[in-house]
């Protein structure tokens, strides 16, 4: 800025008394000047251009179909021309494959476990918070509200149907791998809600679901009212949704963005009122307190 006001001072005399230094020497001079200006003045950044996998594609109309993509579109929109997200159709298999090979790939509402912290960066806030998974059985009375893993499959000898290629905690999907012959594993996340239909005919004996996605997915079926949401000994308070993005430099600045729009007071009270009419009563606010409390570290 002071060499701009030192040369609409004295660019006029300058040139006017060029013969003192002659032409040569006036040239060079004014040369330095403008390219010391050109490096002073602050360089404009350009916009962060993102590949995100999903299953929603925004391009191809309507509203976004879960919450998850909500909050998202919200982060982005309060970053405004700092990052641009160009959503691309991907499987659960294959927006992982795409994250590792890509440089500017990021997943959203992604289970944070240190298996997965290997191959992508993560976000420290949360986009997203759940209750913990239930298990979900049909025509069981007798089985008690609150059980283990351990419990269901050897006590009760349940087979419990679960999604391939979706992580529903650190401990659960170590317990799948470990017990694998007591889960049914369906492949593709797209055929989720078929695990709800073999419940209700009795091919498997219960389900890993969330409650709130459980009970909307079906909500009209006739058995509805036979079915019990079991908790998973020991609980968590809720579980976290986060952005994940290719492990470059490019991701790098992505997570930093991100996590600059999901400490702002705009975006978090945006997710943190929509959550609390999201998840029954009772079950919101702790939702919610979980949530808040996950920025305060």
């Amino acid at each position: 800025m002071q060499i701009l006001i030192f040369l609409q001072q004295h660019a006029p005399a300058m040139f006017n008394n060029s013969f003192i230094f002659g032409p040569a020497v006036m040239k060079t001079l004014i040369f330095t000047s403008i390219l010391l200006l050109c490096i002073c003045l602050p360089a404009h950044s350009e916009t962060l251009d993102i590949q995100v996998m999903a299953d929603f594609v925004p391009q191809d109309g309507g509203n976004p179909e879960n919450e998850a993509t909500t909050f998202l579109l919200a982060a982005a929109a309060e970053l405004g021309d700092e990052i641009s997200l160009h959503f691309i159709p991907a499987s659960r298999l294959r927006e992982w494959q795409q994250l590792r090979k890509m440089n500017n790939v990021c997943l959203y509402n992604k289970l944070k476990t240190p298996e997965r912290e290997v191959h992508a960066v993560f976000s420290q806030y949360p986009l997203m918070a759940f209750p913990s998974n239930k298990l979900v059985v049909f025509n069981k009375p007798t089985i008690p509200d609150a059980i283990t893993l351990l419990q269901a499959i050897y006590y009760y000898d349940l087979t419990i149907g679960v999604t391939k290629g979706r992580s529903y905690s650190e401990e659960i999907d170590k317990f799948v791998r470990l017990n694998d012959e007591h889960f049914f594993i369906l492949d593709g996340a797209t055929n989720a809600p078929r695990l709800g239909q073999m419940l209700f005919q009795n091919k498997i004996d219960a389900v890993l679901e969330y409650q709130t996605v459980f009970s909307n997915r079906y909500k009209r079926a006739p058995g509805m009212s036979s079915i019990r949401y079991l908790s998973l000994k020991p609980e968590k308070a809720a579980v976290f949704g986060y952005i994940a993005c290719s492990p470059t430099e490019v991701g790098k600045q992505a997570i930093a963005l991100f996590d600059k729009a999901l400490k702002t007071e705009k975006v978090r009270t945006l997710i943190s009122e929509r959550l609390m009419t999201l998840f029954h009563e009772g079950e919101n606010t702790q939702i919610v307190n979980a949530f808040n409390a996950a920025f305060e570290h």
